[in-house]
């Protein structure tokens, strides 16, 4: 039987909301709510049809936890400047290379003048016995941080010329067209006008062979929801 999740979200019981199509793995769930102390906006999927269970109920609890965090960070920090509340808008895009899934979600927090946006990426393969994958899954760290200063240094008008401290851990991508695209923090490695920059690497030369092996390039289908 189908194990039934029920979601805990701010202290409010969410249920899931309208299926985007009758093909669509997962839904979309909109939640709004106004106090005088914060403002938010959220959208995020709860996946459904995941070939393997464990791995959905293991997604969509990673999903959750990461909105969970950010919220809670919120109130943390809310009875600090009164009178000023926190303004927070999360937006989700899914992008799907073949059955590899990445979801990439933004957090735009803005309080009085100061802006910042975050980006989290959560990425599995869809099939049985897959899993949730991290960058060092997938790719030679080092190799990477070589393209991603080259790309860093071809643009200088765009991107800092400080020493690139190389991606962290949790350094936000997704695969598409056969290359890996990764997406950083505002003021991570540009300006802030230039919002949450994204660089993309080919992966020839990048994957673990493994990976090579199990993932040949086909091509891609991408899914957006803002």
């Amino acid at each position: 039987m189908k194990r039934l999740l029920v979601v805990l979200f701010f202290g409010i019981v969410l249920i899931p909301g309208q299926i985007i199509s009758a093909e669509s793995p997962y839904k979309i769930i909109h939640k709004d709510k106004v106090t005088e102390e914060w403002e938010l906006h959220v959208d995020y999927p709860l996946f459904e049809r995941l070939e393997s269970e464990d791995l959905q109920d293991t997604v969509n609890q990673q999903i959750v936890q990461k909105l969970e965090d950010t919220f809670r960070n919120i109130k943390r920090g809310s009875g600090k400047m009164v009178g000023v509340p926190y303004l927070y808008y999360e937006e989700t895009s899914i992008v799907k290379e073949k059955a590899f899934y990445s979801v990439v979600m933004t957090s735009h927090i803005s309080r009085g003048n100061r802006y910042n946006s975050t980006v989290t990426s959560i990425n599995f393969s869809d099939e049985i016995g897959g899993s949730v994958k991290q960058l060092k899954d997938m790719v030679y760290i080092d190799k990477l941080n070589k393209k991603v200063e080259k790309a860093l240094e071809a643009d200088p008008d765009m991107y800092d010329q400080k020493p690139f401290a190389g991606v962290r851990d949790n350094t936000a991508f997704y695969v598409k067209d056969n290359q890996i695209v990764l997406v950083f923090n505002k003021f991570e490695i540009a300006a802030g006008v230039h919002g949450t920059p994204e660089i993309s690497i080919p992966l020839k030369g990048l994957l673990k062979e493994d990976l090579q092996k199990k993932q040949p390039p086909l091509p891609s289908y991408t899914f957006i929801n803002n």
